[in-house]
């Protein structure tokens, strides 16, 4: 939906032919942000990944490679990046225009697509206990190039808000920003000791998982960046919700889960789950400005309208994501 232009097609068929393959045989999975497609390997499934230098650079996707096969070596169940035939994980495919294409295979992922409210308790609590051995496995990474991956605050909506804001073809209304500062301030603030904070998914949600039975296999890092291990949690809860009838007791149900999980690896204190409010309103902030920089505001239909309203009234009333947790918080 956001993401750039497929390649044009001789580089395709090229990029297709180093891993075996012929434009036909791949499969477009209908990514978001990159280029995905799925294939058949004598060795099993894999998937390819073409992701553009104008969404991540050279140095960040070799960063996302390499930590993704750490996890996978220890055991973390994530989707692994596989060497071409040459035993490289990643291929520069420059695009004719200055810029390039980087590829990259994967195990494809075993299982079926989760539906947050059909999940059952154990699948709850696989989730956050996969979420922690990935944030404890990290503990022990030491990354090839430690500034191969973004922090929190280098994501473009968060770093460049003001200049995208002023960008837009309708003004944003004046109490957006201010908002969007002091929440990125409050987390600014918080102490990013190396029990707390490290690299991290940031959108393990249920569109990047797959299940087979309580087994739950992660993958599309692309998104990976140095914050709050809490924030994957949260961002777990944020898109487990997302559009259920009755919100809030679905959240009560799968936190409790999620928390339950995680808590079976490693601890989890209430500084910790103090920043979720936070994080969520932030995400959904971020989220905003995201769309009103992506939609043709001349021309939004009336289901994009619904959205942007939705977003204005939540963040402009500081309603929070979830009440239960504002009440966690005060109790």
């Amino acid at each position: 939906m956001f993401g750039n232009p497929p390649p044009p097609h001789e580089l395709l068929t090229a990029v297709a032919a180093h891993y075996g393959q012929t434009p036909d045989t791949l499969t477009d999975l209908g990514s978001f942000e990159n280029q995905v497609y799925a294939f058949s390997a004598p060795q099993g499934g894999r998937v390819l990944r073409l992701v553009h230098s104008s969404h991540r650079s050279e140095r960040q996707v070799r960063a996302e490679l390499h930590w993704l096969t750490f996890l996978a070596e220890g055991g973390v169940s994530v989707a692994p990046p596989v060497p071409d035939a040459q035993g490289e994980r990643l291929h520069v495919w420059p695009d004719g225009a200055g810029g390039a294409y980087f590829s990259a295979a994967f195990v494809r992922a075993a299982g079926e697509r989760a539906r947050p409210a059909e999940l059952t308790v154990p699948q709850m609590r696989a989730w956050g206990r996969l979420l922690a051995e990935l944030h404890e496995r990290t503990q022990a990474y030491q990354p090839e190039d430690p500034r191969g991956r973004p922090t929190w605050q280098d994501d473009p909506y968060i770093r460049d808000r003001h200049a995208l804001a002023a960008a837009l073809s309708v003004p944003l209304d004046p109490g957006i920003l201010p908002r969007f500062d002091a929440l990125v301030a409050e987390l600014a603030a918080q102490p990013a000791t190396p029990d707390r904070f490290g690299l991290a998914h940031n959108d393990a949600h249920p569109g990047n998982f797959l299940l087979r039975g309580e087994q739950l296999t992660l993958f599309d890092f692309d998104d990976c960046a140095h914050n709050f291990y809490v924030n994957d949690l949260a961002m777990a809860l944020y898109y487990g919700v997302g559009g259920a009838p009755d919100r809030e007791a679905l959240g009560r149900h799968l936190w409790a889960n999620l928390l339950a999980g995680y808590r079976e690896v490693r601890p989890l204190d209430e500084a910790d789950l103090a920043l979720v409010p936070a994080l969520l309103k932030l995400r959904e902030v971020d989220l905003y400005l995201l769309l009103q920089s992506k939609w043709d505001l001349a021309r939004l239909s009336e289901a994009q309208q619904r959205t942007l309203e939705a977003y204005r009234h939540n963040i402009l009333g500081d309603i929070p994501y979830l009440n239960f947790l504002q009440a966690c918080a005060a109790g």
